[in-house]
């Protein structure tokens, strides 16, 4: 491997790495606790070097919402592959983005802040669009026998998303929810949308 390669290797290794620490410093007390000196405070390296990898405290957190769908993608992948029956796929993939959304709260609304502040002349970034796509993708499986327009089908895409996004807000606001009574209010709300499809 020759230093060009091995310097782009530790650069992106030291990427990583700041962007681990960053992301300890979002789970604990929230991502707008979450600033360049903090971390720089934290890993112990001056601000200016962080400058090096990040433009600014927006570019920071872009990058840790695209490490979060990164990381849900991967997970969805990881268990859902090999699920065949699309109704059962599609409850399985909604299933992980809830559980997600609940286990990792800060970077999850993390990752909606970031969504939200992109303007009609940024894309979202592919690890977003990823997410969407792979949900779309199963949406129109389940439609199966493709009755449905694209418009319909991506309209219950972003419907399917709103379930799971209402109630991870729901999970935030009131305490008192337990496990099990949210986890059948999801079942029911993909039920419901898995009977609109046909």
């Amino acid at each position: 491997m020759g230093s060009k390669e091995r310097k782009a290797r530790n650069r992106a290794n030291m990427h990583k790495d700041i962007l681990h620490a960053a992301l300890r410093i979002v789970r604990e007390e929230g991502h707008r606790s979450l600033s360049l000196r903090r971390l720089a405070n934290d890993i112990e390296f001056s601000a200016t070097v962080l400058y090096l990898y990040f433009k600014n405290k927006e570019a920071l957190l872009v990058d840790l919402a695209k490490f979060g769908y990164q990381q849900l993608n991967t997970n969805i992948d990881r268990n859902c592959n090999s699920i065949i029956d699309p109704k059962n796929r599609l409850k399985a993939m909604l299933t992980i983005y809830w559980r997600f959304a609940t286990r990792e709260k800060e970077l999850y609304l993390l990752m909606q802040e970031t969504g939200m502040n992109l303007n009609e002349l940024e894309p979202l970034f592919p690890e977003m669009l990823t997410f969407i796509n792979s949900i779309n993708q199963a949406i129109t499986k389940v439609d199966g026998k493709g009755n449905n327009t694209d418009v319909f089908l991506k309209h219950k895409c972003y419907m399917a998303i709103a379930i799971v996004q209402g109630l991870a807000a729901l999970n935030l606001i009131h305490k008192d929810l337990d496990a099990l009574s949210q986890s059948q209010m999801l079942d029911d709300a993909i039920d419901s949308l898995i009977d609109s499809l046909n």
